[in-house]
């Protein structure tokens, strides 16, 4: 399988094991805030790692958008719920960041769709 997009996946990574890492015996392992952040993370890096920004159909673009959105309000959950410190919390908010400005033009429909969904 070719791999894309590296550094994008790489951020994903650092998140989910670095800012976002709980040990197997924390108890906050279980919180539902923090099994959807993993959840996805995981799809975020899939699609990050197979999709080529070059040659990806609109729809494949456009699922790529909606997950990161959903990586973001994640992330958003997680500061809300006070499950890791102010600073981790904000290291995490701008290494989305970093994948939502790195992302396609066409992204831009996935992700505003799915930010005026979570508005509803």
């Amino acid at each position: 399988m070719l791999k894309c997009n590296a550094e994008l996946v790489d951020i994903v990574f650092r998140l989910m094991f670095e800012t976002f890492w709980v040990a197997p015996y924390d108890l906050r392992r279980d919180f539902p805030v923090l099994v959807n952040f993993e959840r996805h993370a995981r799809h975020a890096s899939v699609l990050l790692g197979k999709i080529d920004f070059a040659s990806a159909s609109g729809a494949q673009i456009y699922e790529l958008g909606k997950t990161v959105a959903a990586l973001d309000r994640a992330v958003r959950q997680i500061a809300e719920a006070r499950l890791f410190s102010p600073v981790e919390c904000a290291e995490a908010q701008e290494l989305v960041g970093r994948i939502r400005n790195a992302l396609p033009a066409a992204c831009a429909a996935g992700l505003a769709a799915a930010l005026s969904h979570d508005s509803e």
